[in-house]
C-alpha cells in the first residue's frame, strides 16, 4: 500500500511539474501591450524572460504566434509566411496539450486559426482559409458554451460575426462550404460587451486596446455617422502616441472625417520608423495625406518609400497611380502617361483601388485637372477650396463621363458642407447620368443618399436607396460600396 501511494504521488507530482499551463502575469500583460503597439522587439524580450521563469506557460507561445501573424499581415511577406508554417503547427500542437478543462485551450486555438485564416484568405488560399475560419468558429463557439462567463470569447466571436457579415456577395460561395453565420450588428454587440468587461476586470484590462481597435475599424468602414468615428477617436487619442496600431486607426479616422491636417500632425508626433515593426502602409497613407493637400513633392516622396520598401502586392498599383497624379498636377503629362503605363507591371488586382488603377493604366486620355483637384481637396476636408475649384469648371467643356463626375463631386461637397437638399439633387442627377456606367459615381451616390436619409430618420427612403445601390451594376469599388449598402439594409431591418 505504501509503495502504491508513493507511486501515485510520484506520478501526480510528475504531471504537475510537466503540465502545460497558462499564466497571465504582469510580464505577459506588458508583452501583449507591446505586441498590440507593434513594438515587437520589446515584446520578445519579455517573452524570453517569461520562457526562462515559467517554461511551461503556453501563453508565451500564443504571444509569439501573435507577433508572427502581425508581421505577415503588415508586411504581406508570403516568403516569411511560408517559412513559419511548421512553427504555427508546433504552436497548435503544444496548446492542444492543455487540459480540456482549461478555458484558454479552445480560445487560443480558435484565435490562432482565425488569424491564419485571414492571412490565407489574403493570399488567396481560399480553401485553406475557409477551413481554418470554420475551425475557429467551432472552437470559439464551443468555448463560449463551456465557459459562458469567460468574456474574451466575445472578442473572437465578435470579430468572426463581423467578418462573416461583411463577406461580399461574390465570395458567398466560400461560406456556403461551411455552415457558419453571423451579422455585423451581432458582432458589434459582442465587442461592446467585451470592452465593458475588460474595463471593469483588472485581470483582463490589457485586452481593451485590441477591442477598441476592432470597434474603431468597424465603425470606420461601415458607419455613415461621423460622430461614431469621432467618439472612437476620443477614446484612443491619449493612447495612440505610444501605440502604432491605434495611431494607424486614429489617422484613418481623421482622414475619413476630412481632418487631413490633423492626420499629418499625428504622423509627425509618432516615431513610426524606428521604435516599431516596419509598417510601410503608413507611408502610403502619409503620401495620400500630402496629395490631398496638393503637396506634391512630399506626397511623391512618401509614396515612393512605400513602393520601394513594401514586400506585399496590395495598394502597389494605386500608389503608382497617385505618383502619376503628382506628375500630372505638376503639368508633366508625358511623365503621367509613362507612370500610369507602369501600373500594369506591378502588384495585383485583389483590391478595388488596385483594380481601378489597372483600368486607368490603359486609358491614354488626360484626366480633367480641376475635377482631380476637387476630388483630392474634398477627400482632405478642404471643402471650400474644392467648391471654388468646382465652380471654375464649365460643363460645356466636359464629356459625358466628366459631366457625371462633375455632378458627383458637387454632390459630395454640398453633402460635406451640410447642404443636404442640394446634395440630394446632385446625387440624383449623378444616378440618372451614371447608372449603367462602370464607374462608381452612380453607385456611391445611391449609397450616400441612403446615408443621408438614414441619419435623418427616413427609413423608407434610406432603404430605397440602399436597395438601389445593391442592385446597380458597376465595376469600380463594387464590393466596398455594395457591401456598405448591404450593411445599411441590415441596420435598418434589425
Amino acid at each position: 500500500m505504501t509503495r502504491l501511494l508513493l507511486t501515485i504521488i510520484i506520478i501526480i507530482s510528475s504531471v504537475i511539474i510537466n503540465a502545460q499551463s497558462v499564466v497571465i502575469n504582469d510580464n505577459c500583460k506588458l508583452a501583449y501591450t507591446d505586441i498590440l503597439s507593434l513594438r515587437f522587439d520589446d515584446a520578445k524580450e519579455k517573452i524570453a524572460l517569461e520562457r526562462r521563469q515559467n517554461p511551461d506557460n503556453l501563453l508565451v507561445n500564443y504571444l509569439d504566434n501573435y507577433i508572427d501573424f502581425l508581421k505577415v499581415t503588415l508586411s504581406e511577406d508570403e516568403v516569411y509566411f511560408n517559412s513559419i508554417e511548421n512553427k504555427v503547427d508546433e504552436t497548435i500542437r503544444l496548446i492542444n496539450k492543455l487540459d480540456d478543462s482549461s478555458r484558454f485551450k479552445k480560445y487560443f486555438l480558435g484565435n490562432i486559426y482565425l488569424q491564419w485564416a485571414t492571412v490565407n484568405l489574403r493570399f488567396q488560399n481560399y480553401i485553406t482559409g475557409i477551413i481554418q475560419l470554420n475551425k475557429s468558429y467551432r472552437l470559439v463557439s464551443e468555448n463560449d458554451k463551456d465557459f459562458p462567463t469567460f468574456f474574451p470569447n466575445k472578442i473572437s466571436l465578435g470579430v468572426l460575426h463581423i467578418m462573416i457579415g461583411i463577406v461580399p456577395d461574390s465570395y458567398q460561395w466560400l461560406l456556403n462550404l461551411v455552415s457558419i453565420k453571423g451579422t455585423v450588428s451581432e458582432g458589434k454587440i459582442e465587442l461592446e460587451y467585451a470592452l465593458e468587461q475588460s474595463n471593469s476586470n483588472p485581470s483582463f484590462n490589457f485586452l481593451s486596446n485590441e477591442i477598441i481597435f476592432y470597434k474603431g475599424m468597424v465603425e470606420l468602414s461601415l458607419s455613415p455617422d461621423p460622430n461614431l468615428a469621432s467618439y472612437i477617436l476620443s477614446k484612443i487619442e491619449e493612447k495612440a502616441n505610444n501605440n502604432l496600431l491605434l495611431s494607424y486607426l486614429a489617422i484613418n479616422i481623421l482622414m475619413k472625417n476630412g481632418e487631413n491636417d490633423n492626420a499629418l500632425k499625428m504622423f509627425n508626433r509618432i516615431d513610426y520608423k524606428y521604435n516599431y515593426f516596419p509598417f510601410y502602409y503608413m507611408d502610403y497613407l502619409k503620401g495620400e495625406c500630402y496629395l490631398r493637400r496638393l503637396d506634391l513633392s512630399n506626397s511623391e516622396q512618401s509614396l515612393e518609400i512605400f513602393r520601394n520598401n513594401f514586400s506585399g502586392v496590395n495598394y502597389m498599383k494605386d500608389a503608382q497611380l497617385k505618383i502619376a497624379w503628382c506628375s500630372l498636377l505638376n503639368g508633366d503629362t508625358a511623365k503621367y502617361l509613362s507612370k500610369i503605363a507602369a501600373i500594369r507591371n506591378i502588384g495585383t488586382m485583389d483590391l478595388d483601388a488596385d483594380k481601378r488603377a489597372q483600368e486607368i493604366s490603359f486609358d491614354k486620355s488626360i484626366p480633367n485637372i480641376n475635377l482631380l483637384k476637387a476630388r483630392l481637396l474634398f477627400d482632405g476636408g478642404y471643402y471650400y477650396r474644392a467648391d471654388s475649384i468646382i465652380n471654375l469648371i464649365s460643363i460645356k467643356d466636359l464629356n459625358t463621363l466628366d459631366i457625371t463626375e462633375f455632378h458627383y463631386r458637387s454632390a459630395r461637397i454640398s453633402h460635406a458642407l451640410n447642404n443636404n437638399e442640394k446634395a440630394k439633387l446632385k446625387y440624383i442627377q449623378t444616378i440618372y447620368l451614371g447608372n449603367g456606367l462602370p464607374n462608381y459615381y452612380a453607385g456611391n451616390s445611391a449609397l450616400k443618399l441612403g446615408n443621408i436619409y438614414e441619419i435623418e430618420g427616413d427609413t423608407i427612403n434610406a432603404l430605397t436607396y440602399y436597395k438601389l445601390c445593391s442592385d446597380m451594376d458597376f465595376i469600380e469599388y463594387r464590393n466596398s460600396i455594395r457591401g456598405k449598402a448591404k450593411q445599411g439594409i441590415q441596420r435598418l431591418r434589425n
